[in-house]
Parts: structure tokens; sequence; C-alpha cells
């Protein structure tokens, strides 16, 4: 099988990268995988090879959001991990015929200098309709640009990327859609939809927000709706709600714990079972990104709250909600907020229409993931490069 490696630096950008990399998979390539933030387990459930150091810094990947953010990282080994991801992808490179970057500028560097050419990016982070437009900043800056006119093929998240950047130069930007929608996966759930879904998100964020998650929970006894957490890979020993039981039910998919408070009430904290949670929703309460995307493409209405972060800032809040408009209601961190903006959507289908509008017109539809696969199939084929490279 013809090798392909992908470069991929997020927890998003890894279950985009695994989405795209299986449907390569089903075209007759291989996979190697470098993820350049955290521990790629999308890649790692999906049966791929996962190159590289595999750790989590402080920063979650937002090192750049503030210099003490950026400390840590640097006291936590930054450097030296980079060297080996950057040793890796050289490694893979020898054998590839070709490398997919997932991500931003700085995987589009270390996929442009250290990858195989041809060279394709999914760029999945930057967004028109997120973009405040204000000084002199760009949604796609002038360096990422510079490296974008040397890829084969160039895939932005939405129908306006592609025309800004061609607009400026990037002739072959390309909108096959969004395949954050494809990037689903899981069991099914024994507990009956339909949910109140948790997204605490897949950083250091999730700590401080399910808490509070879990307090608004309380006040909205009586709603109908089964809270369910949707728990994204983090180590569970570290979270800590006052007053909450956290007990294992010995599942390692599906409904791994449950929480309990002594009024009665009863949340189920699941991993590996996202699809089942999303399908099944009715309304979210969510501090993430990825998960937040996808849950607005499925038309679930959402309730976001900003965190001292590293991710769910007001900063990062507030693009969100430019992006998403009515699928998203941005509410003060206070449980009592957090609870009434529950009830506003799920008390008014006329807003929960909106925000299921809203949400799917931002997103796009699915089946994008199959669709960039296919084109980079048949540049591939048009490039001769069907066999992999001599060593």
């Amino acid at each position: 099988m013809k090798p392909v490696l992908v470069v991929s630096n997020g927890h998003g950008e890894d279950l985009i990268g695994a989405a795209l990399a299986q449907e390569l998979r089903a075209l007759g390539y291989a996979i190697q995988a470098v993820p350049l933030v955290g521990r790629g387990q999308p890649y790692e459930k999906a049966g791929f090879c996962v190159r590289g150091p595999r750790r989590e810094m402080p920063s979650g990947g937002f090192a750049l959001q503030s210099p003490k953010a950026f400390w840590a990282d640097l006291r936590a080994g930054w450097v030296s991990m980079s060297l080996a991801h950057y040793r890796a992808v050289r490694e893979a490179a020898r054998e590839a015929v070709a490398t997919l970057v997932v991500g931003d500028v700085y995987a589009l560097l270390v996929g442009h200098f250290m990858g195989r050419p041809p060279l394709f990016l999914m760029q999945c982070r930057s967004s028109l309709r997120a973009w405040e437009r204000r000084g002199w900043s760009r949604p796609y800056s002038a360096l990422e640009r510079f490296l974008m006119r040397r890829a084969v093929g160039v895939y932005p998240r939405e129908p306006e990327g592609e025309q800004w950047l061609k607009a400026r130069g990037v002739p072959q930007a390309c909108y096959l859609g969004n395949p954050m929608l494809d990037a689903l996966e899981g069991v099914p759930l024994e507990p009956a939809p339909p949910y109140l879904l948790l997204l605490p998100g897949s950083r250091s964020d999730a700590y401080q927000s399910l808490p509070r998650m879990l307090e608004a929970v309380r006040l909205l006894g009586g709603l109908g709706l089964t809270p369910v957490v949707a728990w994204a890979g983090l180590p569970i020993e570290p979270l800590y709600a006052p007053g909450w039981r956290l007990e294992t039910t010995g599942l390692a998919e599906g409904v791994t714990h449950c929480l309990s408070h002594p009024d009665g009430t009863a949340v189920y904290l699941t991993q590996g079972a996202f699809k089942a949670t999303l399908l099944g929703a009715g309304v979210a309460i969510s501090t993430s990104g990825t998960a937040a995307e996808q849950a607005a493409g499925y038309g679930v209405p959402l309730v976001g709250f900003p965190t001292l972060g590293p991710q769910y800032t007001q900063a990062f809040a507030e693009q969100q909600k430019r992006l998403l408009g009515e699928a998203l209601m941005l509410v003060p961190p206070h449980p009592e907020a957090i609870a009434q903006g529950v009830r506003r959507f799920w008390d008014s289908p006329e807003l929960r229409a909106q925000a299921r509008r809203a949400g799917r017109a931002a997103m796009g539809e699915p089946g994008a993931a199959r669709r960039i696969a296919q084109k980079i199939h048949q540049e591939l084929q048009a490039r001769g490069l069907e066999q992999s490279p001599s060593r």
C-alpha cells in the first residue's frame, strides 16, 4: 500500500485527520500519522501507525495565547518534544508518496519543510465567518498563504475561504465541505435520549467547566433531558466536582462513570460514544471547540460560557459565536445563567429551529472527508504517484 504522511496539530485536527485517513485507506493508501499536539488517540483508535512523541503540554496546544502558557510549555520540554516530532516527520516522509497537513500555519510549516511533496492542506481552523475584521489581522496570514501556494491542494472549511484565498493568489483553494461532520465515532448508549449533552472539551478547561455544568444540571430537574457528558479522553483522576460522587462502571467505552449528587441528580459520563450522544442530543452545554462545531452542524443548540483557558477563553468564545451565530448562546460562567440558557432553548421550538439553520449553514453537509480523499487520489494519479518511492 502507498503510504501517505498525515501531520496534524490539535485534538480536533486529529479527529479530522483520522476521518480523512480512513477514506484514503479505503482508496488503497497506508497512513503514517504524526500528531504535533497531544497523544493522537483518534489515529490509534482507527488502527493507524502513530509516530513521534505523544505527550500533552500544559497549554494544550495554545502556547501562543499568553506568555504564561508559552513558558509552561518550554519548562515541560516543548523544544525537545518538537525536535523529536520533526525527526518523526522526516523519517515517515522517506517512504511516503505525499503529505497531508490538517491544521494551521505551524503544521503547514512542518509539513512543507519536513514532509514529502506533493503537499495537501486541510485548513480546518481559520474561518472567514469567525474572523474579527480589525487592524491588519487576516484569517490566513501572509506566511500561511505563501506556503499554501506551494501545495497541490488547499481545502478550506467553508466556501468563503475558497473565494478569499483565490482572490489573494491561492488558485488551488477548493472547498469540498467540512470533514468535521464526518469525524464521528463511538458505541451505542443505553440511557435513552433526548440528552442534555455536556461538552467540557479536550483541554484542561474541562476540569473548570464540568463542575459548573453539573451545578446547572441540578437546576434543570424535570426538563425531560437525560444529562450525559461526552468526555474527550482527558485523565479522569484530576476531575473534582464538590458535592458529587464519581463512580466507575467498569466499562472502557460507553457509560464509563456515573456522577451522583445527594439531591438525587444523576449524570452519565461517557467515553468513546460521541456519535450516539450527539445524535441523541436535544441541547448541549459546551466549552469545547471541534465538538461544539460538530454539534451545531448536526442541529444541536449550544449554550456556552467562557473559562480561564487555555482554550475556551472569552476571546475564543466570541470567535466561535461569530462562526456559529444563533446556534450558540453565550452566557456568563454561572450555573444559574447556564441553566437559564438551556431552558430558553428547550422551551422555544422557534429558537431551536433558528439554531439548527445557523449551525448547518456554518458547517455544511457531511461527506467532505470522502470528497477530499478522492480529490487527493485523483491528484496523485495525475502525477503518476501510484507506487511507494524508493528508499
